[in-house]
């Protein structure tokens, strides 16, 4: 037995552990979503989980046409990107940095003072773990000019429409999530199962695994991963440090181009994005 065949069958024994009328396979479009989708219709041979999409209205068009073709159902988020914008901000330096970074300028907007916490992460005298922002965001977001900067566009584009839904079904989310694609993923998702039953099957699944099973099995990948290792929301500017929103921006067609750039336009000025 190899490598590949003996971690599908582990695979297999995790997915025994759950009922599949009770779960509901979140699917992205993307390789590791889509290799969960793979092993649930063809190496399973199961018709009982349900396959759930989220147009999120920032999908390569590759991506998004995966997700209505293979979807048993295709969500949509109240919130179009541009209102998000408008209310809330936009991405800039990172998740975890904008989380600090948003609750820092949303106290100083309401006229109150941030919270110590947070003040340290934005100053960098944090002491315990992560000690806070870079020093290029720290100038900037000090500077009093930063625009609106907000960790909150995956919030509602992607998890609020998957809540909402798990509300009225009752169902749980199977997540295509891999513990290896950041720090932040490795603290949060150390086995199967997270505090309220989310099934995360393939934390565990290495990049170099996934290809053998991926060429082995001969699993369809979208044409955009000979370009980019990751797809998310079009032109998000958390895959600048990697260079690949200026690979993402090559990809699409000019009204597509248009639009990301106006929406991003604020924060690629500041990392430097042409």
């Amino acid at each position: 037995m190899d490598e590949e065949e003996f971690y599908l069958i582990d695979l297999k024994s995790k997915f025994d552990k759950i009922k599949p009328n009770t779960y509901y396979l979140s699917y992205s479009g993307g390789k590791d979503s889509h290799f969960l989708y793979w092993f649930i219709k063809e190496y399973l041979k199961r018709d009982d989980i349900k396959i759930v999409g989220i147009n999120t209205y920032m999908e390569h068009h590759e991506i998004l046409k995966r997700i209505i073709e293979n979807s048993d159902i295709v969500l949509l988020p109240k919130m179009k990107p541009m209102e998000i914008k408008e209310k809330y901000g936009i991405p800039c330096f990172s998740k975890e940095q904008d989380f600090y970074i948003y609750y820092y300028q949303n106290a100083l907007r309401k006229g109150k003072e941030p919270s110590k916490t947070i003040q340290q992460k934005i100053d960098g005298t944090y002491d315990k773990g992560f000690s806070g922002i870079s020093k290029k965001a720290r100038e900037y977001v000090k500077s009093g000019k930063a625009h609106n900067i907000t960790h909150l566009c995956c919030h509602y584009l992607k998890k609020e429409p998957a809540r909402r839904f798990e509300k009225e079904t009752g169902l749980k989310p199977i997540l295509g999530i891999r513990s290896g694609e950041s720090l932040l993923r490795k603290q949060q998702y150390k086995s199967c199962f997270t505090k309220d039953r989310k099934f995360t099957p393939i934390h565990d699944l290495s990049d170099e695994l996934l290809e053998k099973i991926i060429k082995k099995y001969d699993i369809e990948v979208p044409k955009v991963y000979d370009y980019v290792s990751r797809t998310g929301c079009m032109g998000c500017p958390y895959s600048s440090y990697k260079h690949e929103t200026e690979k993402e921006l090559e990809l699409i067609n000019k009204n597509q181009q248009k639009f990301v750039c106006n929406l991003f336009y604020e924060s690629y000025k500041v990392l430097g994005i042409d």
